[in-house]
């Protein structure tokens, strides 16, 4: 009988263990690496469903009618967040910001050398994402075109004074991107658009970082075209926009990169509906009380900050004090270096974006990628912009392009906040970066 008793009871002990294992290991996750991709709101993600039961938007037929002015009505609503309308710029739908800046850099160079018959020169920035500078170098490789590249200032940010010197009579185009994914720098791109009409060159920009945090007034911006991808806004993957004036795609008589009828010619394929009607629920959550969003996010962008002031441990910008060996007496066992912009030109950074390098931990070599490695394991998702210990081509170039050393690209690590994440998020996240370096946290 004793025996016959001890069964259950030892069923019943298992199962008890089973529900306490699953519930302990059922962690929220701290997602803070929102400028790699965000996670489609639910507003979007019923949209996508809802549509995912339609017809084809180019079809004659009755029954696609729906579609068709469900994708016009998007189109418009892209068009008033940036102050216009379909009279003076056309939407392009595309498979994400990639495929936009490959469109207007291609057909662009393409064109001016079908009109002009010489071959045409593109200016660009060095911090540009890789879509733009994979493209440029493809153009020059293949001998379409000329390519410039501008070095940014330390700090990230490309002037308009160093783009000028390199117009030549042939540009025919400037492409430098609105914000930059990892540093958060925010070019001046109303001046710089403003130079490039001067001497008669259309401006585009890759405002991915950008769109979605603030409003985009296209005319009095300069924009002649723009560059999004709906996922880095809270919507699905796959699915981005290309903004083009009118007068740049007639004047240049610009040609779809994807041949066929859709979409005015300028990109061919069947439009995908679902996702267009998921992005735009997502653009209207993303524009919902914006300001008070951004303000949130420079909160708790200032509250890491000053966290990192109070462990008296951090410097900006500082490096050229890496650049040689260490001024014995002033060797320091902890420094966080913060990049990007400084911290009295908010207008020049990204609310939700802080560039970090740990530059010096316990006076040891710091490896990043174990460290992101380490924080992943406790549930908080960053990302590294540079792997320590790699090849040079396995380094940012963003931050070879704004002169750091290799001491400081070992260290890097972008926290890039969404608006969900709360500062409970950051305080767990500071709780856990400290104890990995083993600093102590003042509270």
């Amino acid at each position: 009988m004793s025996s016959r008793k001890k069964v259950p009871k030892k069923v019943r002990s298992k199962k008890k263990n089973s529900k306490t294992k699953s519930r302990s290991t059922s962690k929220k996750i701290i997602y803070l690496d929102n400028n790699g991709t965000t996670i489609i709101c639910p507003e979007a993600e019923d949209a996508y469903k809802k549509w995912l039961k339609c017809y084809n938007a180019s079809s004659t037929s009755q029954i696609a009618k729906g579609a068709k002015i469900m994708m016009e009505k998007a189109k418009n609503y892209v068009l008033k967040h940036c102050s216009t309308t379909k009279k003076e710029y056309t939407v392009v739908f595309t498979s994400g910001a990639t495929e936009s800046n490959c469109f207007i850099i291609r057909s662009t160079i393409e064109a001016y050398n079908k009109i002009r018959k010489i071959k045409p020169h593109l200016i660009i920035s060095l911090v540009e994402h890789h879509s733009v500078l994979e493209c440029a170098k493809s153009v020059e490789d293949a001998g379409y075109a000329e390519v410039s590249r501008v070095e940014p200032n330390m700090y990230g940010c490309v002037l308009p004074e160093d783009i000028e010197k390199h117009i030549k009579p042939n540009t025919c185009m400037i492409s430098i991107m609105y914000a930059n994914n990892e540093t958060g720098a925010i070019n001046n791109i109303p001046k710089i658009g403003e130079l490039a009409h001067k001497h008669k060159i259309p401006l585009h920009t890759d405002a991915v970082q950008l769109f979605g945090k603030y409003p985009v007034n296209l005319a009095k911006s300069n924009i002649d075209a723009l560059s999004a991808s709906f996922h880095k806004l809270y919507g699905p993957k796959g699915i981005g926009i290309l903004i083009v004036k009118n007068d740049l795609v007639e004047g240049y008589d610009l040609k779809g990169q994807i041949c066929g009828s859709q979409q005015n010619g300028l990109r061919g394929g069947t439009e995908n509906i679902p996702a267009i009607a998921s992005s735009m629920e997502a653009l209207k959550c993303a524009f919902k009380s914006r300001k008070a969003k951004n303000k949130k996010l420079l909160k708790m962008r200032n509250h890491i900050i000053n966290q990192f002031k109070k462990s008296k441990i951090i410097s900006f910008g500082d490096y050229a004090s890496y650049l040689g060996d260490p001024v014995p007496g002033k060797e320091k066992d902890n420094e966080i270096v913060v990049l990007g912009p400084p911290l009295d030109k908010p207008n020049y950074y990204l609310p939700n974006t802080l560039l970090i390098s740990i530059a010096k931990n316990k006076g040891k070599d710091f490896c990043n990628v174990k460290f992101k490695q380490e924080l992943d394991k406790q549930g908080v998702v960053v990302s590294i912009a540079s792997a320590c210990l790699t090849t040079s081509d396995k380094a940012s170039h963003v931050l070879s392009a704004i002169g750091a050393p290799q001491v400081i690209k070992r260290g890097t690590l972008r926290i890039s906040m969404g608006d969900t994440n709360s500062m409970d998020d950051i305080k767990t996240f500071l709780k856990k970066f400290f104890a990995l370096l083993k600093i102590h946290l003042d509270k």
